[in-house]
């Protein structure tokens, strides 16, 4: 079976796992909306000679209308505090199983997180502090004082 094939079962399995969430084809990504935070639950797929490996991360993105005020997120192996968390797929068998597998990781630490982060005040508190939970949401150090600043700006007045 093609890869391509292994990854339409893969994903269309996490669909019906993920049904009360929106699922974008083109992006690999679930997308969940409420007010001026949008929820994302993305697969990376990784790609090897006859299977592949699915990578799961969320993501929580803070918009003021159309604009993005700041987004932060991470992998869900990581959030678990084990590392990047791989699940191989190589077969159709692999593709529901590995499908059910990421799903419930995602529900057991990717969903505490958006729910975690999904307050700004403790994202601007985490990115001030520093530290490994701030390497957790936003890995990249260089990026961290312009998230810091933009979600300030929005947020300010209750600080």
């Amino acid at each position: 079976m093609k890869i391509s094939e292994l990854q339409a079962i893969f994903l269309s399995q996490l669909e019906k796992h993920l049904e009360d969430w929106k699922f974008i084809k083109g992006q690999r990504e679930f997308k969940k909306v409420n007010g001026n935070i949008t929820w994302y639950f993305h697969i990376s797929c990784i790609n090897h000679v006859g299977d592949f490996d699915g990578v799961g991360d969320v993501a929580i993105e803070f918009k003021k209308g159309k604009e993005r005020i700041c987004i932060i997120g991470a992998e869900l192996g990581n959030i678990e505090g084990q590392g990047q968390k791989r699940f191989k797929v190589s077969n159709r068998k692999d593709a529901k199983s590995s499908a059910a597998s990421i799903c419930e990781l995602f529900l057991r630490v990717g969903l505490p997180f958006l729910q975690k982060y999904s307050d700004p005040y403790r994202v601007i508190s985490t990115l001030e502090n520093g530290g490994e939970e701030a390497m957790l949401i936003s890995p990249f150090a260089d990026l961290r004082p312009g998230k810091l600043q933009s979600m300030k700006r929005q947020y300010q007045d209750g600080i």
